[in-house]
C-alpha cells in the first residue's frame, strides 16, 4: 500500500515539473517576441500642421441692442415706456320701449284736435298735441300716423298698429278699470248713460248676482231684466257679472 502511494505522489512531481518546464518555455518565447518587437525603429510619419483659425468677427454694438435693452437693473427690463390705454366703457344697454298706447279715434273741436287714446291700466281719455300720454308725450298726429316723444326719441307709428285687436275687451278692462278708480256709490246712483237690451241672456245666480253667459258682447251697464251688467276686477282679470238694482 504504501509503494502505490509512494508511485502515485512521484507521478504527481513529475507532471508538475513537466508543467513548470512548459511554461517557463512559453513565458521566454513571449519575452523574446516582445524583445524583438520593441527594439525595431519607429516607422516615421510626416505631420501636417493644422489650419489656422478663421480670425473673429468685429463686434457691433447692433447685435447687443437686446442685451442692453433687458437690463437687470430695471423693473420691466424693457426701456421703451408702455402706456395702458383703459379699453372704453361698454355701451349701456338700449331701454326698451314701454307699451304704446291704444288708439280708439280722434275728434276735432275748432282749431285742437283731440286724440282718443288709452295707456296700460287706463280708459280712454282725450289728448291734445303737447300733453303726457303715459311715458309719452303726444307730438303730433293726422288720420294715418300718430307721433310720439320718449326718452329723447320721435316714435312715429300707423293708427292701425295702435288699435286694439278686441275692441269689445279692451272696453271692458278700461270700464272695469274706471270703476275701480272711482269711489264707492251708493247702489241708487245710476250711470249717467244707461243702455237697456233685451238681447242679453243672464246666466246661473250665484246669490243675488246672476253670470254672464259665454259670447255676451253687451257692454257694462246694459240692463235686463231688473239686473245690471258690471265688469269686476279678479284674481284673474277682468269678470263679468249681472247685479240686482236695488
Amino acid at each position: 500500500m504504501n509503494r502505490k502511494i509512494l508511485a502515485l505522489n512521484l507521478a504527481l512531481l513529475a507532471l508538475l515539473g513537466m508543467l513548470g518546464w512548459m511554461l517557463r518555455a512559453h513565458w521566454r518565447e513571449t519575452r523574446a517576441r516582445e524583445l524583438a518587437t520593441l527594439s525595431k525603429a519607429a516607422r516615421k510619419i510626416e505631420v501636417l500642421p493644422p489650419p489656422s483659425p478663421a480670425p473673429p468677427e468685429a463686434a457691433v454694438p447692433a447685435n447687443y441692442l437686446e442685451v442692453a435693452q433687458k437690463t437687470l437693473f430695471s423693473k420691466d427690463r424693457n426701456p421703451n415706456v408702455i402706456v395702458e390705454v383703459a379699453p372704453p366703457p361698454e355701451p349701456k344697454p338700449e331701454e326698451p320701449t314701454p307699451p304704446r298706447p291704444f288708439y280708439f279715434g280722434q275728434m276735432g273741436f275748432g282749431q285742437q284736435p283731440v286724440a282718443l287714446l288709452s295707456v296700460e291700466k287706463g280708459g280712454q281719455k282725450g289728448f291734445h298735441v303737447g300733453d303726457e300720454v303715459g311715458p309719452f308725450k303726444l307730438v303730433a298726429f293726422n288720420r294715418e300716423t300718430i307721433t310720439f316723444e320718449w326718452n329723447g326719441k320721435t316714435l312715429e307709428y300707423p293708427l292701425a298698429e295702435l288699435k286694439p285687436k278686441e275692441p269689445q275687451a279692451a272696453q271692458q278692462a278700461a270700464a272695469a278699470a274706471a270703476a275701480a278708480a272711482t269711489p264707492s256709490k251708493p247702489q241708487s246712483l245710476t250711470p249717467a248713460i244707461t243702455i237697456v237690451e233685451d238681447k242679453p241672456t243672464l246666466g246661473a245666480q250665484n246669490g243675488e248676482i246672476r253670470s254672464c253667459v259665454t259670447g255676451d258682447k253687451s257692454p257694462a251697464g246694459t240692463i235686463k231684466d231688473g239686473f245690471r251688467k258690471s265688469i269686476v276686477n279678479g284674481p284673474f282679470g277682468p269678470m263679468c257679472q249681472w247685479e240686482p238694482i236695488k
